[in-house]
Order: structure tokens, then C-alpha cells, then sequence
């Protein structure tokens, strides 16, 4: 009997996402975009009539989306957006502070020059989009900005670890983001600047601090804005 590998019967060519991922991208960016607002009740049959699409393709997009963090469903009483606690914020804040400086020194030994650039590149990007309303762009171009670091790293394990938190941490920065003053992104912009300065120069212990120096900055606002919203929620 001949292999199915040999044959190419299992082989799967897809160079276009499904109805199923573009749904999941569109109910993950509009809760992102804070359409859909956090602890809100969600339906199929609502989110069938916003999107067009069948109850099945929601259904599957609601499961990946679960996954996730970015819904939770509640026994007898249905499926709501889910939010981020301070703790829980914290808690993801610190798994990022001991990782990304790690990926910081594994970057500038591992990187080749052409993703140096591609860095340099992801950052200006930031900065061309940083205070674009929605902020979701501004999420977008962070993402960018450390799949290249994470890329260049090498390390595939570690990488994992962070791609399991990434949608909560999608959350967190458009929260963040959807309330940050001028002047306060500004003093990111010029932080994520000096990351990728360190990194050009090939300066791993710099870069690290200067990871760790923007997570934690990162973390004590996000804190605050979360702890307002607890406080707002009674």
C-alpha cells in the first residue's frame, strides 16, 4: 500500500485564511477595538447578524477565541468578553519581564543583519501609527515589532510560552493604549527607540535592561488603568 506522503493525497495548499479565521480575526479585533466592551454578554445569534455569518462559523470562532482568554463562558448563564484582572495583569506582566530580556540578549547574539533591520523597521512603523484612532493598528505594529525579536531569538520554546499569552496581552495593550495621553506614548516611543538603538550596536546587556525598564513601566500603568476599572465596576 502506498504512503500518503509519497502521493501528495494529504498534502493541503492554503494561501487564503477561511471563513472561520476571518471570522475569528473580526470578533478578536472588535473585542480588541472595545466594541464589544469586557463582561459583556455575547450571542450567536447577535454576532451571526453583525457579522453574516452562520452559527457554526461563530460557534468555531467563539472556541478559538475561548482559548484564548478573550471570552469565557459561564455555566447557565452564556459566554461574555473577558477581562483582565489586576492580578492576572500582574501576573502576565512578570512572565514578560523574565522572558523578554532573556530574548533580548538571545536576539543580539542570534539575529542576522537583515533583522536588525526588519526591527528598525517594525519600530518605525510603531511610531508612524502610535496615535491612530482605533488603536488597533498601534497593537498591530507592537506585535510586529516582537515577532521579530522573538523570531530573531531562536528559541522556539520560550517563544511558545509568550504566543500562549498573546491575545491577553493584545488586550491589554489596546486597553492601555485606548487611554494613554500624548505625552505618555511618547516616552514609549522614545524607550522602544533606545531597544532598538542597543540592538543595532549589538549591545545585549542593554538592550536587556532596557526590556525589562519598558515591561515594568508598561506593567505600573497597566495596573493602574485596571484597578480604575475595578474600582468604576463596584
Amino acid at each position: 500500500m502506498a504512503r500518503a506522503e509519497s502521493s501528495g493525497a494529504l498534502r493541503v495548499v492554503k494561501d487564503m485564511p477561511n471563513l472561520r479565521e476571518l471570522t475569528t480575526r473580526t470578533l478578536r479585533d472588535a473585542i480588541l477595538r472595545m466594541h464589544f466592551k469586557p463582561k459583556q454578554k455575547l450571542t450567536e445569534r447577535e454576532l451571526c447578524e453583525e457579522t453574516g455569518v452562520s452559527r457554526t462559523c461563530v460557534r468555531e470562532a467563539v472556541r478559538i477565541l475561548e482559548a484564548e482568554g478573550l471570552v469565557q463562558r459561564i455555566p447557565n448563564r452564556g459566554i461574555f468578553v473577558a477581562s483582565v484582572s489586576v492580578d492576572e495583569a500582574r501576573q502576565i506582566y512578570e512572565v514578560r519581564a523574565a522572558l523578554e530580556p532573556a530574548f533580548a540578549k538571545l536576539f543580539v547574539a542570534r539575529a542576522e543583519d537583515r533583522e536588525l533591520q526588519e526591527l528598525r523597521s517594525a519600530y518605525l512603523k510603531i511610531e508612524k501609527v502610535a496615535t491612530r484612532r482605533p488603536v488597533i493598528s498601534y497593537v498591530d505594529a507592537l506585535d510586529e515589532f516582537y515577532d521579530v525579536l522573538l523570531r530573531g531569538a531562536r528559541n522556539e520554546v520560550a517563544r511558545t510560552v509568550l504566543q500562549g499569552l498573546r491575545a491577553r496581552m493584545r488586550y491589554l495593550r489596546a486597553l492601555t493604549a485606548e487611554v494613554a495621553q500624548a505625552g505618555r506614548k511618547q516616552e514609549s516611543l522614545e524607550l522602544m527607540r533606545k531597544i532598538v538603538e542597543a540592538a543595532l550596536r549589538r549591545d545585549a546587556s542593554t538592550m536587556a535592561e532596557r526590556c525589562r525598564a519598558f515591561v515594568e513601566r508598561s506593567a505600573k500603568f497597566a495596573i493602574v488603568v485596571l484597578s480604575r476599572q475595578e474600582t468604576a465596576e463596584g
